[in-house]
This record gives C-alpha cells, sequence and structure tokens, in this order.
C-alpha cells in the first residue's frame, strides 16, 4: 500500500528543502530549482547572505574606467537572481519554466562605472576632432564594446556564448527623465558544460590597458 501524499505549504517546503551545498550543478532537479525559487523570493538576509561568494567588490582605480562589481552565476544562482529580481506575481511553476528555457549556463554580471578620467566625454576623439570641429564628442551607449571580457582556468580560456551590455543613464527628476551617460552593465554567458568546478580567473581589459581581474572557486558554489 503506498504511503499517502501531503502537500507542504510553500514556506515550510523552502525550509525542509535546503538548496544543495556541493558543488554547482548542471542540469538542475526540479527540487533544486524549487528551492532557489523560494531562496530568491524572501529577499532578506538570507537571500544575501546566499548572494555573497558570488559577488566581488573592486577599488576605485587612480584613473581610468572603474570596473566596480563583478558577479559570477550558476545555474542556481540565476534562478534565485531572476526570483528575487521579478516584479509582479511570480510563481514556482514559472521558475521551472524559465530556467528550462534559458538553459544551463555561467553568467557575468559586470558594472563599468564612469570617472573624472573617464567619463561621458570621450577625450582621445575630442581632441583628434577639436581642431576640425572645435567640438567634444560624447561615448555612444556601447562604448563598453571597447571592453574585453574573459574567464580563464588553468591557463586556458572558454569561449563565450555570447555578450551584451546596457547604458546606465543618471536620472535627473522624479519622472523617469534622464540624465547624461554614467556607465554600463555588461553580460556574457557560457555554456556550464564547458566551466569545470574548480579555479577560475574572470578578467575585463580596459581600453586605457588595465587588466581587472578577480578569482572564484566553484567548487564552493552553489
Amino acid at each position: 500500500m503506498p504511503f499517502p501524499r501531503f502537500r507542504l505549504p510553500a514556506f515550510l517546503l523552502a525550509m525542509v528543502l535546503p538548496v544543495p551545498s556541493c558543488a554547482y550543478d548542471v542540469e538542475l532537479s526540479d527540487t533544486a530549482v524549487r528551492n532557489a525559487y523560494f531562496l530568491g523570493q524572501h529577499r532578506d538576509q538570507q537571500t544575501r547572505t546566499f548572494f555573497a561568494p558570488y559577488l566581488r567588490h573592486l577599488p576605485l582605480p587612480k584613473s581610468g574606467p572603474y570596473i566596480s562589481e563583478i558577479r559570477l552565476l550558476t545555474p542556481l544562482a540565476q534562478v534565485v537572481e531572476v526570483s528575487q529580481t521579478t516584479s509582479g506575481i511570480y510563481s514556482a511553476q514559472q521558475a521551472q519554466l524559465d530556467y528550462r528555457a534559458r538553459g544551463d549556463s555561467i553568467l557575468l554580471e559586470i558594472h563599468i562605472e564612469f570617472t573624472p578620467t573617464y567619463n561621458q566625454i570621450d577625450a582621445q576623439r575630442s581632441s583628434s576632432t577639436a581642431a576640425e570641429e572645435k567640438g567634444i564628442t560624447l561615448r555612444t551607449d556601447d562604448f563598453w564594446q571597447d571592453f574585453r571580457f574573459g574567464i580563464k582556468q588553468k591557463q586556458d580560456w572558454i569561449e563565450p556564448r555570447s555578450t551584451h551590455g546596457e547604458p546606465q543613464y543618471a536620472f535627473v527628476d522624479g519622472y523617469g527623465a534622464s540624465g547624461g551617460l554614467i556607465g554600463a552593465w555588461v553580460w556574457v554567458e557560457y555554456d556550464a558544460r564547458n566551466v569545470p568546478s574548480e579555479d577560475t580567473e574572470v578578467h575585463v581589459l580596459t581600453p586605457d590597458g588595465q587588466d581587472v581581474s578577480v578569482k572564484f572557486d566553484l567548487d564552493k558554489l552553489k
């Protein structure tokens, strides 16, 4: 005779079924996705604690662009992230569908910020055109394409699946009107099957010759 099946409330299920603690998984189970969904829904200290190992804050450079933040998100961390940031009604069932549509990937999130020595004015192009036009040249929205982004393991570079970015603007009033360009967010996606659970270096090569790098131990991430 089969045992009777009981349905636990969502908040109890999240506590009974913890997120796996081993090295990061490819091809997440339904249980892992569901647990990650509930963790993201908490939006509290527990969620912030989870993300701490996936995040690196960097110091402000003496000159040039500021790579202020680098995050490396495993397939599980991406489920938590989407659950945490999606506004409106978002269900565990939708989290399952979104994960399957997204597939298993390693996602880099890189924040580029302008500084007094690298800002909206493209000084190099302005100086080359000033004699002819007597004006200044502003950086384009896709200025981030002048940067190079990469993951390296054991001296080997891993080929990304895709790279895209979005410009970031300053808001100047309470109605959503935007001011000048102040930076960008860049996302670099890798096939998780090509990124083993081992020491990983993330590199950002800036237009002025800096190599900004951080390390992650994927064997310790979920």
